[in-house]
């Protein structure tokens, strides 16, 4: 059993929550103060940057480097901290605690009494511009995937520094900011799903169904709860407070069971109460959770692309940012995950022999053999020195069609003669390559403009039998990610189960990294 941690206990630390004491104590009065940006004799940068109370609270490398290029002078003018605190304020529309950066500190419209003060407030302002810049551009949590596998392409230190420094010389802190998060559809569309499950938490979210109203008869008191639960999310339209398990309270089911990668057939099963029993807040905190993911590892990816979900085990083909060819696929056994990563298509073979691992050989084949001396032949596998291969067939486990990226897993996206699962809703079976539902169809459309591979031509091969490699023209780029929680253009939300524990592992590593931002209150 794979080890779960609670969202509910462990993601408010750093989404939408607060975590931290102020850093500085702030004054109580509320005198006037002038504009100190540039002024030597608004305090000592460099002795607030020295005070034992910064670490941990400050990133001090990093605003050190900013002060260092800023002459050690106070940079902040009140216009300025106002459009920082806007933007730190709303943070929490990218699944963010506001508390990440001194909000609670800062206080930007209660000048401060004296130069020490002042210096404080400035280092601090620079700080939770830096945090800001750095979190809502490339992650909080730092990627969980090796970066030679990510799509992504993160800002630097140095481009951040230069970037707030250009901000504060123009008094654009606020807009330059707020360029700086994802603004490609996905981001977008998930954001708007954040902010509608915010809004249910916020009015106390939905009512526990039972377990036994899978049993219950075609009427009864407890289907006008399901009613209302449904329509809370958008399933149904509306809730007219009828008992009846009527043909719209079927179709609002279904729509809700599809939006969960559940078999939507309408049916009120076990499984399908589990997932109505999910919280509002646990949909904030796993929506959040995706966003992260999304910042982290997969802000860069191509308008034109093959990207694989594994959690929703789908495949889509986008050209120029639109959905063009989409499919079921068969991802890894939660025993044999499927890697995340990003490459290029290179080649298409038509006919592959598969080479088989010496994993499946000596886990599964060998013991086969045991018990049937003729399995290989069976099965058109032969030795070839010490690699075993299995030619070239309808018989083959990788089809008919293969896809191969260079990547240091050795998985690609393949054809299977197992058709039977693509109608499953529950797809993590394979050995960690991705089976494709309509692979020929991949195939012609990653062949478009070369003339000598048509549809016609790519089947003739096929019925040939022969083994043919064939070198893409224009190499398609390919991310495999996981995203447990995703949204359609209108900000519908659809959730997915964490196949892979991955969710847990990113939760974990968030949380470590918050407990390095984090200084316990009694120290200041």
């Amino acid at each position: 059993m794979r080890f779960r941690v609670s969202f509910r206990r462990i993601l408010p630390l750093f989404l939408v929550a607060a975590i931290a004491s102020p850093v500085f104590a702030q004054p109580d009065t509320e005198p006037t103060s002038p504009d100190l940006r540039g002024q030597s004799d608004c305090g000592d940068i460099n002795y607030v940057l020295n005070d034992p109370r910064a670490t941990g609270a400050l990133d001090l490398a990093l605003v050190g480097r900013f002060y260092a290029a800023h002459g050690a002078q106070c940079a902040w003018n009140a216009e300025n901290a106002k459009g920082l605190m806007e933007v730190l304020l709303s943070s929490g529309d990218h699944g963010l605690s506001p508390t990440l950066f001194h909000v609670d500190a800062l206080n930007w419209d209660r000048p401060a009494t004296s130069p020490t003060s002042a210096a404080e407030r400035d280092v601090l302002l620079s700080d939770a511009a830096l945090k800001y810049a750095s979190f809502v551009s490339s992650g909080l949590s730092g990627s969980t995937v090796p970066r030679e596998d990510l799509a992504a392409d993160h800002r630097t230190d140095g481009e951040n520094i230069d970037g707030l420094m250009d901000s504060l010389y123009s008094d654009s802190v606020g807009e330059w900011l707020i360029s700086l998060a994802p603004k490609y559809p996905a981001y977008l569309h998930l954001q708007r799903a954040l902010v509608q499950y915010r809004g249910i938490a916020a009015r106390g979210g939905w009512r526990q169904l039972p377990a036994s109203l899978s049993l219950l008869k075609r009427r009864s008191n407890s289907y006008a709860e399901l009613r209302s639960r449904l329509a809370l999310e958008g399933d149904l339209s509306s809730d007219n407070g009828s008992a009846r398990y009527d043909l719209e309270l079927r179709q609002g089911l279904t729509r809700f069971q599809e939006r969960n990668g559940l078999r939507a057939d309408g049916i009120l099963s076990k499984k399908t109460i589990e997932r109505l029993n999910v919280s509002a807040d646990e949909r904030v905190a796993v929506i959040a959770l995706n966003l992260e993911r999304l910042r982290v590892s997969l802000r860069d990816m191509p308008a034109t692309r093959i990207e694989v979900n594994l959690p929703a085990a789908t495949a889509v083909l986008y050209r120029e940012g639109r959905a063009h060819l989409a499919m079921n696929v068969v991802v890894g056994a939660p025993k044999h995950e499927t890697p995340e990563l990003s490459s290029v298509i290179d080649t298409i073979v038509l006919n592959p022999p598969w080479n088989v691992p010496r994993s499946i050989i000596e886990n599964e084949i060998k013991p086969l053999l045991r018990k049937d001396r003729n399995y290989l032949k069976k099965n058109h596998m032969r030795w070839s020195g010490d690699q075993l291969v299995q030619e070239p067939g309808a018989h083959n486990a990788l089809g008919r069609i293969k896809f191969d990226f260079p990547n240091r897993y050795s998985v690609y996206l393949h054809d299977t003669p197992a058709r039977k699962l693509f109608t499953d809703p529950e797809r993590a079976a394979s050995h960690g390559c991705v089976r494709l539902e309509r692979p020929l169809d991949l195939a012609i459309e990653l062949l478009l403009g070369d003339s000598d591979w048509s549809r016609e031509a790519v089947e003739a091969v096929i019925r040939e039998g022969k083994t043919t490699r064939i070198a893409l023209d224009d190499p398609m780029p390919v991310v495999i990610a996981y995203q447990t929680a995703f949204a359609d253009e209108d900000g519908v939300a659809h959730f997915r189960t964490d196949i892979y524990g991955r969710d847990t592992g990113l939760t974990l590593k968030l949380a470590e990294r918050v407990a390095e931002l984090n200084i316990e209150p009694s120290q200041w």
